[in-house]
Order: C-alpha cells, then structure tokens, then sequence
C-alpha cells in the first residue's frame, strides 16, 4: 500500500517594495565613471596576534603604468625601536618614502587615492583598508550591512564603505564627506555635482571573473607567470628584517603586474563597463549584454504586471539533485550534459526572448493539453519539440511526479527541492518542460486546468553585433544568430585550436546563459518595510519584513524558469532512457548521471548500453561540433591508457558522492570526490603532514574536486564499505582528528564582528580584532551540558535529558589561530564572555561520525541507515506557503555551525499566505 504523506508546498513568490518608481528603473550614473591614470597599489603586513593590527605596508604611485614614487609606512605603536631603525635604514637604502600609517592616509591614500581619482588596487583590499582605518563602524545607506571605515578626524575628508558580497568580492566606495559637493554657480542653475565615489580594485576579484578559480597571491602570480612571484617567509610577528620588508615589497610588486595582466586580460574583452564595476562571472555577462546594448526585461516592458511575475516565480525550482542508490557500492558510467544552460537556452530558442522588446503571453490551454496527450519519448529527440516548450501550466496535481519544495526531514529543517509524486487540491504551477518530464517517466498525462505561452517582442532595435575580444573571428550577432550556439560553437573552435582564450569563452557562455535571469538582490533592513507579494495566483497582497528583495539589472523569470526546467527534463529523459536500457542509476546531480550497471550483466553489454542512452542524445546537438550531447566523463577512462576501465561509485546523499577505480590490490583509487558538507571545517592537517596509513592520491588532489584530507576521509569511507562494514569508518586515521573540530568564518559585517565584542572591550581600534579578521569557531557537542559543566566542573559526567533554555547553550568563539591548541586556549563565550570549557566540543573525529549517515530525505528508504534504492514519496499538498530567496546566514542556530540556509516567509496581515 502506498504511503501517503501530508505536507506543505513552499513556492517562491515575486515580492518589491512599496514604490512609487518603477523598479526597472536602476539608478543612472551621471558623473563620468572612469578613474584618472593615476593609480595606487598597497599592501600592509601585520601582527600576527588576534587584532593583526598594522606593522607595516608598502605602497607604489604611478601614472599611466610608470612608477612615480614607492614607499612604505609603519604604525609607530607596533614596531619596536630596533624595527624602526630597520625601516628607515631599509628605506634610505632603497631611496624610498616613508612615513606613519597617519601619513599615509594623508598624503598618499586620501591625496592619491581620493583627490588624484586614482585606481585603488589590491590583493583583498577590504582587510588592507581595515588595517589602515582609523577607527569603524556599520554603513548606512546604499552599503548597509557593511562597514564604514574612518580615515581622518577631519570630517570634510571621506570615510571608505565596504560591503562583503562574497568570499571573493565586495562593494566599495567613499562616503560623501561633510559639506556641498555642487558649487554655489551650479546650485544656483539646479545642476548637481555627483559624490566622487572612488575606483576600487580587487586583483581577487577581478581574477575570479576572468579565470572562474579562486586564487591566493601566490597562486594567481603563478597562474600569469609574471615576473615578481610571491616570496616565502617564515618572519610574520617576529623582529623586522630586512628580508622580511623584501618579501613585503615584492608583494606590492606582484599584485601591480597580476593588475597589469588581468587588466591587459578584461581589455581584450573590448567592454565598456570599467574594470571596477566587475565583481564577478556575471558582472562580465552584464558587460556584454549591455556592449550589445541588449536591454534587460524590466527596462523595455515597464508595463509588465506583477500579477504576472508572481505563478512565473512560484513555477522556479534549482537544478536536480538526488542520490538514488545510497550507502552501496556501484560499478557506473559517468555522463554529463555537454554546456547544459547554453544548450537547452538554444534548442529552445530562448535567444529571442533575451533580444526581444518585451513579451507576450496567450491561452494555450486546449493546445496544450493536446500536445501532452500526445507526446511521445521520440518527439523529445526532435528540436523543433523543444521550442514548443516556452508555456507555464496550471494544475491540481493527481499524482504526477513534479519537483516539489519542502522541509522532507525535520519540520524545523531547511527546505530541500525533490521530484516526487504530488497530489493537491490547491492549484500549482509549473512549466510544461516539467509535466512533460513526468509524462515521460510515468506513463500518465498530466491534466492541466490552464495554460499561457511566452512568445518573444519584436526584436529590439539597436542591438549591436561584437567581436570578442576585439578579434573578427570570434564575431557575435545577436540580432541574426543565436547567441548562445554560437559562444559554444567559438569555444570548440578555439579549443580545437589550443587557444587560451577558450575559457574565456566559456565563461561568458556561463555568464550569460542563466544566473543573471533569476538574481534577486537581497537586503537586510534596519526596520520592517512595506511589501507587495504576487503568489501562483497572481493576487498581490501587502506585509511587512526587514528581508527585502529587488530584482537584478537583467531579472528575467520567464528564462529563469524555462532554462532550469528543461535541464531537468534533459535528466527526465536521460533517467527514461537509463530504465529502458535495464541499467538504473545512483546519482544524478544538475547535469550528470551516473548509470549504473547491475550485478548480472557483463561490462561489455554494460557500456553498450550506456553509450545507446549517450548517442541517443545526438539529433539534439545543436553545435557545428559533431556528437551527443550527453557525454562520458574523464573518470571513465584510465588516466594514462584512455581505455575504458571499471568505474565505481558510493553516494550517501544528494551532493555526497564518490567516484573511484580499483587498484590490483583493490584498493580505491579516488577519481572525483564531493566536499559536500566538509567545507565549513577547516583542514585538521594537509599534504605537508599526510596520515599515516593513507597513499597518497594519485589524481592530483584539485582535479578530485576536495583537499587532500578530505580526500582521505573518502578513502576510509570507501574502504569500511568495500570491507562490508559501512557503519564502521574509522576516524582515528590521524592524530589531528582527535583535536576539537574547527570552522573559520569571516568578520564581514558588523553583526559577525559582534561575536567579538566581549574580546574588544575595553581595547582601541588597533588593538581589537578587526573588520574581515577570521574568527575561529570550535564547533559544540550536540549534548546538553548544565553551566557547571561549562566550566569543566564535571567533565565526564553525562548530558541532560530534554532540551534546555537556548540561552544556557555555550557559544564558543576564538581569534583566528590555525593550531588548534592556541584557539581553544583563546576560547570564549561570545554571548556571555565566560571561558568555555574544552570538555564541551566536539572533535573532528565528532563531527565526522555522521557524514556517511547524511539521509536522503526527500525519498523513502532515505534514512540515516537505510541502503539501496530509494523510492519516491507520495506527497499530499495540505497548504501553500510562499518564500523569497534562499540566502545564506552564519550562525542562526545559536552557534557557529555551518551555513544555513534561511528563506523568508511571506504572510498578509491576516497570516494567511
């Protein structure tokens, strides 16, 4: 008998604030947003104490590139006499300025940086100017939520704002100093002199846009090959030498030619927008969309309804992710989907929408009941199917499987998308590519109550060909081509011909094909501000929250929606043509599957069998480049042979999987490994300290997708089950896993410096643990303690039954220290102050214990324990909430554990949704 279980289904809703202004309408720059050719370069060397406090920093001026003057600058009250005469004996030696930080600000940062409307440049600029402020405070205004950084006691000189977007990026600017900006002529004619605002560079930044990799200074002087590479010392906190000031120079050095590289890089590009307005992938999306002169949605149908945002909203759901046989090791092919977003975008056409002027929308619904009737699995191999697919459906659901949002586990976890077989008497909207799925994997036609299809404006007028980087061989045409064929066509091309800027190309494919359509821009409020909500029913109603959401500059819910649905019909099918070859399949994540070959069948009919799903895919190649778009991964192959080999794989959970060979001893040999659920801990050893009993990786550890300790675990993991003992992993395989368990979160907005004010009391600026400082979060056990037992009273004694007052849970904080022994001697309460005791902790070790038990929830035979297949729930819809956006909060739960996600729900003043 099926089970049938009741829940609640959360859509996403469309919400603004209550406004007179159109919300398409971004603000204008009016004031010229190109930075003078002077440019500022500087880097600061700290204390390696708790507050890294300012020792010393170097500084280059230069102008149209040349070097016009380079010195460095010290804090006076942290350099010993001995330190000084270093300084000024290494800056006589070397003929450079020097002065005080207080003179820097002065004369170089403000006079420079402000006044001169230099590029102000870095390497993680927000700590360095955090090193240098006088004093901080929260920002108001635009860049609320961020930091206001105090320069000069004179007021009619700029504070510096700086807002944490990422670990990579943030926003920056100068506050508007006391007094008129506009003279009195001017004001008279009521003409208005913008604030100069500054140009800040983050080679960080700027390196993560244009080369999708995360970088350390070293890294990223290797990764451009330049000259000056970043030097090595031991010397950080220690007395002041003169090769210590040598490697902090160089790092000044390095960071202007990585700018000098990644500059000559974005100018390729041939864009408009400044090099300080890129702050990420999609910042160059934006750059070329806008070179195009492509206008965004919101800007050429200003008349577009809410009402009708609101069932496009709730129809969006992410990319598809599930494990299908959990805790059981698999022999599998490994697939994926060759540039998904850029190919579904073309077979359905979605080009016309990005150039249209707007769109329109129809009553589809006798056609489109019709075309679901009569669907089949082989029109799908058609591409002219495909651009039948740009409708949105309503429904009450009878049993078809559909994506559907909710909390599956705990009622008060976090809420988890699943394809599940749904029931509702309440109306529900999807689009078609999603009840198409569900035809092709049941049987069953969805009957639908009403339908809508898009149709795409007339094109837009002055829409712009371009040639990337400036070359006429990579030439785009929006108004003739599809945009998107053609970035991936460019890509293959210069690929077949080793041309570096391959993946260039690609990430503008990447940036342009989908995130900018769905980015709803969220902001914390001070106070709880008026807003209109739209639902799946498209009536609006207003209630109040302190989350406010605003859509991005190219916010398009109709491609949002379209593109994420038909990548998951893409895996409906791959899924369908899987079962059908009699293969089933272990995991599937966003654009793979791992196809999975059963105990009784010989490798040969195996691969047989997974290359017919493969080239079943072909007919819908959209791309000069010949073959299916399904395709085998790398990790199927031999890495020095290229010959087919076994290709094994142990999934516990959506996101938690393992791909891996077997050596002639039968041991693994880990090919692709998922950091799912590891990331928040910070690495207990690394290379330099490998465990013992553990060979080494032999794909190098990056390739594998973790760090080489992760890698480990996986090791231990995978073994236990090849031994048949899948509860039993060991987490004795290092020393270090026996220390307390250690998270590293960043001070990025005055509410997490705020875990450190019982640490700051009483201490000057210089002396307190600053903005963008890490903190060092030991992680708690998951037993209650009573306060005696905080304070290490009863160490051994055993935890209360029940559940406590939340506020006699220890919250245990720490400067940064990467050896643990030193953190947890820092340890405190960051609520109450109080020393935390050891004894209350969890080890590593601890925090292990459940990875390889993560649950599946979102199925049946989901659990902790369960293994093999699962199966999917037969949900009951007993209500509907709406949500906003998913956003990422640290430290919710009353300590610092992983970060959550969080999602705001919408009620009207009555509570009803």
């Amino acid at each position: 008998m099926i089970k049938l279980e009741h829940k609640t289904a959360y859509v996403r809703a469309y919400s603004e604030k209550t406004q007179k202004k159109p919300v398409s309408q971004h603000k204008k720059r009016n004031n010229v947003d190109t930075p003078s050719d002077w440019s500022l370069v500087f880097d600061c060397e700290t204390n390696i104490d708790a507050a890294q406090a300012l020792r010393v920093g170097f500084y280059q001026v230069r102008k149209s590139g040349e070097l016009k003057s380079e010195g460095l600058f010290y804090d006076p009250d942290n350099v010993s006499n001995s330190d000084l005469k270093t300084i000024q004996s290494y800056a006589a030696n070397h003929k450079l300025n020097i002065g005080t930080v207080h003179e820097f600000r002065h004369k170089v940062f403000l006079r420079v940086g402000y006044e001169a409307r230099a590029s102000i440049i870095g390497f993680n600029l927000p700590f360095d100017i955090s090193r240098i402020a006088l004093d901080c405070g929260p920002a108001r205004g635009s860049l609320r939520g961020g930091f206001t950084f105090k320069l000069s006691e004179d007021r009619t000189n700029p504070q510096v704002r700086v807002k944490h977007l990422s670990s990579t990026a943030a926003l920056y600017d100068f506050a508007k100093p006391k007094g008129q900006d506009t003279p009195r002529g001017m004001r008279k004619k009521g003409l208005k002199v913008e604030p100069h605002r500054g140009y800040f560079i983050d080679i960080r930044t700027i390196a993560m846009a244009l080369t999708s990799r995360k970088h350390s200074l070293k890294g990223l002087a290797q990764f451009l090959k330049v000259e000056t590479q970043k030097q090595e010392t031991e010397e950080h906190g220690g007395p002041i030498t003169e090769a210590y000031l040598d490697y902090a120079r160089a790092d000044v050095q390095a960071t202007w030619e990585c700018y000098v590289k990644l500059k000559a890089q974005y100018d390729s590009h041939g864009l408009e927008t400044p090099q300080h307005r890129i702050l990420s992938e999609a910042s160059i999306g934006k750059a070329y969309l806008k070179q195009k002169q492509v206008k965004p949605l919101l800007e050429c149908q200003t008349d577009l309804h809410r009402e009708d945002i609101g069932p496009i909203m709730s129809a969006y759901f992410g990319g598809r992710a599930e494990a299908r046989i959990r805790r059981e090791i698999t022999q599998v092919h490994y697939a994926d989907f060759k540039s998904m977003y850029p190919t579904v975008n073309a077979l359905m056409g979605l080009s016309r929408f990005l150039i249209a002027d707007g769109y329109t929308q129809s009553d589809t619904t006798q056609n489109t009941q019709e075309f679901l009737n009569t669907a089949t699995l082989e029109d799908l191999q058609s591409k002219s199917t495909w651009k039948q697919l740009t409708t949105l459906v309503w429904l009450k659901s009878d049993d078809d499987l559909l994506p559907f949002r909710s909390k599956y586990g705990d009622e008060k976890g976090t809420l988890t998308i699943g394809l599940n077989h749904i029931s509702s008497d309440t109306t529900l909207c999807y689009s078609l590519a999603d009840v198409l799925a569900s035809k092709i994997l049941t049987g069953k036609t969805p009957q639908i109550e009403k339908a809508i299809t898009f149709k795409a404006g007339p094109k837009q007028d002055d829409i712009l060909p371009i040639n990337l980087f400036g070359k006429p061989e990579y030439r785009v045409d929006p108004l003739n081509e599809d945009v998107f064929v053609k970035f991936v066509n460019l890509r293959d091309e210069a690929k077949a011909r080793k041309d570096p800027l391959q993946q260039a190309i690609k990430i503008i494919a990447n940036a342009t094909c989908y995130g900018i359509f769905v980015e709803v821009l969220r902001d914390e409020a001070p106070k709880p501000e008026t807003l209109n909500i739209y639902g799946p029913d498209g009536n609006g109603f207003e209630t109040s929250s302190t989350a406010l959401e605003e859509p991005g500059k190219y916010f398009n819910p109709v491609l949002a929606v379209l593109i994420t649905s038909a990548a998951r019909l893409m895996l409906a099918l791959a899924e369908r043509l899987t079962t059908d070859q009699g293969l089933a399949y272990t995991f599937c994540d966003t654009d793979s599957i791992a196809m999975t070959k059963p105990d009784d069948m010989s490798d040969k009919d195996f691969y047989q069998r997974a290359q017919s799903v493969i080239d079943w895919f072909e007919p819908l190649n959209p791309y000069q480049k010949q073959g299916s778009i399904l395709q085998s991964e790398d990790a199927n192959y031999h890495a020095e042979t290229g010959k087919l080999e076994p290709l094994y794989c142990l999934a516990i959970s959506a996101k938690r999987y393992a791909l891996f060979n077997l050596d002639e001893d039968e041991k693994p040999i880990i090919r692709k490994a998922s950091a799912h659920g590891l990331g928040h801990l910070m690495e207990p050893y690394n290379a330099s300290n490998p465990a013992p009993c553990i060979p080494k990786p032999v794909i190098p550890v990056h390739e594998i997708g973790v760090k080489h300790w992760q890698h480990d675990f996986w090791y231990v993991i995978i073994t236990s089950f090849l031994k048949g003992e899948p509860n039993k992993i060991p987490r004795d395989f290092h020393p270090a896993l026996a220390k307390p368990a250690l998270s590293r979160y960043g001070a990025t907005s005055p509410a997490m410096l705020s875990w450190m004010k019982h640490f700051n009391e009483g201490k000057t600026y210089a002396q307190s643990v600053k903005p963008f400082n890490f903190l060092t979060a030991p992680l708690l056990r998951t037993e209650w303690y009573t306060p005696a037992q905080f304070e290490g009273n009863i160490p051994g004694a055993n935890p209360i039954r029940g559940r406590p007052n939340e506020a006699s849970k220890p919250k245990p904080i720490a400067p940064f220290e990467r050896d643990c022994d030193i953190a947890i001697s820092r340890m405190f309460d960051r609520k109450t102050g109080e020393t935390v005791s050891k004894e209350v902790l969890k080890t590593y070790a601890a925090a292990l214990a459940s990875y390889h038990f993560s649950p599946e929830d979102k199925f049946d035979n989901g659990g902790s324990y369960d293994h093999g297949p699962t199966r999917r729930k037969h949900i009951k819809v007993d209500g509907l909430q709406l949500i906003g956006k998913e956003a990422n909060k640290v430290g919710e739960a009353g300590q610092p554990d992983p970060v959550a996600t969080v999602v705001v729900e919408y009620s009207d003043s009555n509570g009803m949704t």
